[in-house]
């Protein structure tokens, strides 16, 4: 019995380790034979109870736990084929203590071999329980991954289905755009067309108010023109001074603000207009106030002068500087009042570019202050030389500027008159007519109401500091001759 006891643990160890299916069970129990060989089975006495020697085996090794990687054979590694040989072994001991115990039919082998029976079913009833629990398992994981399919699947469905939504939404939306859009179009055209007719309407009644009031204005001018021509008379004199006063006919060019080649081009033409209409009577530059200008326009109206057949007298009322004042002193004759203000001066100009081309535009201002400067000197009884010395002298900036009655002195104006009477007939209408000797009534201009030529007018710079633009010099040889104490003109 000791000896079963010992070989019991072994036993049980053994069936532990064998697969299922293959333990006996009652009704299907193995004969002894089967298990040991009958060489090797223990000979048991007539009528008495033998003892059987244990056989000697190895004690069984510790069976691996889970988590235990030591227990674990590593694949390819030399403990394998010990491992194998001992797990035989241990199925040996096994089926020998299983034959050792079939062969004995006493009391306390039938109830080991009972115990090994129950212990069997219970091994039985547990694989069973753990083979249900891994199908209900599967079979949630199954339910689990079909479930998670499904859920996927309708959100995919719900996804597919939210895109068609929108897709037709936009759409619709993208139609409906359209249709405002071309509707837009057609009320900005349909807005364009009214726009067109209101603007032709508003000009159509523009225009015919503009005649309208141009109707009224010229009855109103030339019931004006006929009461101004009825009370005065055009004084053509060859003599226009007399008893200290001057007779200015409608035979006159105004000459105001910068000498310009534009205002050059106004005087020279009216100078032969004049001339063509008669030789005999004289021509009138009225200068109100002037700083000067160009040269090269100065001297073509100098020119001009002494061109026409018909004498030709500069009037000076308020100023003349530089240019201006170089063409009422070089005048066949010239007038201005007492208190009008003439002013000489070296020539003044306004360069610009690098220190070659400043030098040369010194180069050529020096040369038209000769040209220019001497024919004044010479009729002042002076050279250049001392002409210039005497401005200094006068004046330390060198602007020498004196009153009319000095300047007649000087023989920088021919006469000072005591009253300038203006005989011509100015047609407000700027419609031009025939005048009792053939001159033009009308009397244009190219200067502006403020005294100023058209194309050098007032302007504001990003300082706010009022300025003159100079118009551009036609000739880069030309240069400006001009009284600017006050940084007011400013050149191009």
């Amino acid at each position: 019995m000791k000896t079963y006891r010992k070989i019991i643990p072994s036993l049980l160890l053994a069936l532990a380790l064998l697969p299922p299916g293959a333990t006996a069970t009652p009704g299907n129990e193995a004969p002894a034979t089967a298990l040991v060989p009958a060489s090797e089975a223990p000979a048991k006495p007539a009528g008495k109870k033998a003892a059987k020697p244990a056989p000697k085996t190895k004690s069984p090794k510790k069976p691996a736990t889970p988590g235990d990687d030591s227990a674990k054979p590593v694949a390819g590694a030399p403990g394998d084929a010990a491992a194998a040989k001992a797990a035989a072994e241990r199925a040996a001991q096994a089926k020998i203590a299983a034959a050792a115990i079939a062969a004995d039919d006493s009391p306390e082998t039938k109830a080991l071999q009972k115990q090994l029976a129950k212990l069997t079913l219970e091994k039985n009833l547990i694989e069973a329980r753990l083979a249900l629990a891994e199908a209900k398992r599967r079979e949630a994981e199954s339910a689990a991954r079909l479930k998670v399919q499904t859920e996927r699947t309708r959100q995919n469905e719900e996804k597919t289905r939210i895109e068609t939504e929108l897709s037709l939404a936009s759409a619709k939306a993208s139609e409906k755009l359209a249709d405002k859009l071309l509707r837009i179009r057609e009320l900005e055209t349909e807005s364009k067309i009214l726009k067109g007719e209101q603007e032709n309407a508003q000009a159509k009644y523009a225009a015919e108010l503009s005649k309208y009031n141009a109707e009224l204005a010229t009855f109103q001018k030339k019931q004006e023109l006929s009461r101004v021509a009825s009370q005065t008379t055009t004084h053509y004199r060859k003599n226009p001074l007399h008893n200290g006063t001057l007779y200015i006919s409608d035979r006159r060019i105004a000459l105001n603000g910068v000498v310009t080649a534009r205002m050059a081009a106004h005087a020279i033409e009216r100078i032969n207009f004049y001339n063509n209409q008669s030789a005999e009577h004289p021509i009138f530059i009225v200068i109100d106030s002037s700083p000067g200008g160009s040269v090269e326009a100065g001297f073509q109206i100098l020119k001009a002068m002494e061109s026409s057949k018909a004498p030709v007298h500069v009037v000076v009322k308020k100023f003349a500087a530089s240019m201006a004042a170089v063409i009422t002193t070089l005048a066949e004759r010239s007038y201005c009042y007492n208190n009008t203000i003439i002013l000489h001066h070296q020539m003044s100009t306004v360069t610009y570019g690098n220190m070659a081309d400043l030098q040369d535009q010194l180069r050529v201002a020096r040369q038209w202050y000769e040209r220019l400067g001497t024919p004044v000197a010479r009729k002042m009884g002076l050279t250049l030389d001392a002409f210039t010395k005497q401005m200094y002298t006068h004046f330390a900036s060198g602007d020498w500027e004196e009153f009319g009655d000095n300047a007649r002195k000087l023989k920088w104006v021919d006469h000072v008159v005591d009253r300038i009477v203006e005989t011509s007939i100015v047609d407000i209408r700027q419609t031009p007519g025939p005048s009792p000797h053939g001159a033009p009534i009308v009397i244009s201009t190219a200067s502006s109401p403020h005294g100023l030529s058209e194309d050098c007018q007032p302007k504001l710079d990003e300082k706010g500091k009022t300025y003159i633009q100079l118009p551009l010099l036609e000739n880069p040889f030309d240069a400006w001759w001009i009284y600017d104490k006050r940084n007011l003109y400013r050149a191009q």
